[in-house]
């Protein structure tokens, strides 16, 4: 015999099954899957009506004036309990070596720190829950921003979500 006679085409010995013939896609699966499709938007479309909108104020930023009053209180606290703040001092001649002046500067620096603690509190347990605000955010706005931002969460409407504010 011939080796040509002999020799197998690559792919020619019907283990290897081709594509089916019979389509995938038929009028019935094709009805069943726009069905699905359909169930799934009116599903994401009731899921985002009940998302909360979103608001610039619910970024975990301190800006403004929340800003200037960490800048403050660092400030404030740096120098009242600073190790190199009596020694700056007496060398400017405006300390004396008991150190007077030192523990009347750290009452004001004990009170804003107090300020910032009870204010991040009272944003996150009193006033971002009744407003659906995130008691996370705005704990830490009022730890930085003190009663600033316990004013500024005060003024805040109640968010509200897609679905209420279409519905307006």
């Amino acid at each position: 015999k011939l080796v040509e006679e002999e020799y197998v085409m690559p792919y020619a010995d019907n283990k290897n099954k081709g594509p089916r013939q019979t389509p995938l896609w038929t009028p019935e699966k094709l009805d069943e899957a726009g069905k699905r499709a359909g169930q799934a938007q009116a599903w994401a479309r009731k899921a985002r009506m009940g998302e909360l909108k979103k608001d610039p104020f619910e970024a975990l930023a301190v800006e403004g004036e929340l800003r200037y009053y960490s800048i403050i209180v660092a400030i404030t606290v740096a120098v009242a309990y600073g190790n190199a703040t009596p020694r700056a001092l007496t060398m400017m001649g405006l300390g004396s070596a008991d150190g007077t002046l030192m523990e009347f500067a750290k009452i004001p620096a004990f009170a804003l720190l107090a300020a910032g603690l009870g204010s991040g509190l009272v944003n996150a347990i009193v006033f971002a829950p009744p407003k659906r605000r995130n008691s996370f955010v705005w704990g830490i706005k009022g730890l930085m921003g003190g009663p600033l931002a316990v004013g500024q969460l005060r003024e805040l409407e109640k968010l509200k979500t897609v679905g209420e504010s279409e519905a307006e």
